[in-house]
């Protein structure tokens, strides 16, 4: 750790805080990342990217794909939950997304800021505190930061160190999913073509449930606008997909949960001080 303030720390090395510090590669400016995990790590999301933000992400697709998932995505299935399919193909030559696992991406692209703009990563330490002393700030009694960007999504510990109130007044989507590999007899008998994900809109239209193929894992999910008996909701929707024969009997029960607030209802402050 250096003596000196950082110019910038970034709490949360997910692909926001990585894009940041790659972003102010050049800059001349002295950068650390700060995250409670250690890298590759799991990452609940369903896991699709659209050609659009790898454009943004200047990420090169040859280099990405070296020992790593990432599936074209050319069209989407679309149906209620129990109901008649619709497919839509909207090319076979461009893809509309890609599909992606997240413990890769957000490693892949942590590596980056690493390297390619000299980062400095201090992983495995989850964020405390944060107190102004002089013209820096104190993270956890130990590191000095001029500036500290709050980069932990929907739970982010820094903007909570602002003040703002979590989960008190804001209006969120909650999802459960889960992301596993499928043995060679699972992948076989699996109708999910990876190419195509399939999208089951909730009977009230309040939120959706998605199969996800990439290669041979599968990443399934439903996520709503309220967390009102979401369990219940996604246990009959693992059921249903049971039945149908689209995903495996062994699929496990238990999901994994996790939230975030639609952009235009976020009430959050974004900066003080």
């Amino acid at each position: 750790m250096t003596t000196d303030p950082y110019d910038v720390l970034i709490v949360g090395g997910g692909p926001a805080g990585s894009t940041l510090a790659w972003t102010l590669r050049n800059s001349g400016l002295n950068i650390a990342i700060l995250d409670k995990a250690t890298f590759p790590r799991d990452k609940i999301c369903a896991g699709w990217v659209t050609p659009a933000v790898m454009e943004e992400l200047e990420l090169d697709l040859d280099d990405y794909q070296q020992g790593r998932t990432l599936q074209p995505v050319f069209g989407f299935r679309v149906s209620q939950i129990g109901k008649r399919e619709i497919e839509t193909r909207y090319s076979n030559e461009a893809p509309v997304s890609y599909s992606i696992r997240r413990c890769e991406f957000d490693h892949y692209l942590l590596e980056r800021a690493k390297e390619t703009a000299d980062v400095e990563l201090i992983l495995g330490e989850k964020f405390k505190s944060m107190t102004k002393v002089d013209d820096h700030w104190l993270v956890n009694g130990t590191h000095k930061a001029r500036l500290v960007v709050g980069a932990g999504g929907h739970f982010c510990p820094v903007v909570r160190a602002m003040g703002a109130k979590l989960g008190s007044s804001e209006t969120i989507v909650a999802a459960q999913e889960i992301e596993f590999e499928m043995s060679p007899e699972q992948a076989a008998a699996c109708p999910v073509e990876a190419d195509v994900p399939e999208l089951f809109f909730c009977e009230d239209l309040s939120g959706y449930g998605w199969v996800v193929r990439k290669d041979n894992f599968l990443n399934i999910g439903l996520g709503r606008e309220d967390n009102h008996k979401l369990s219940e909701h996604v246990g009959v929707f693992r059921q249903q997909l049971v039945d149908s024969g689209k995903i495996p009997a062994e699929t496990p029960l238990k999901f994994h949960g996790h939230a975030y607030i639609l952009y235009p209802q976020a009430t959050r402050p974004l900066l003080t001080d």
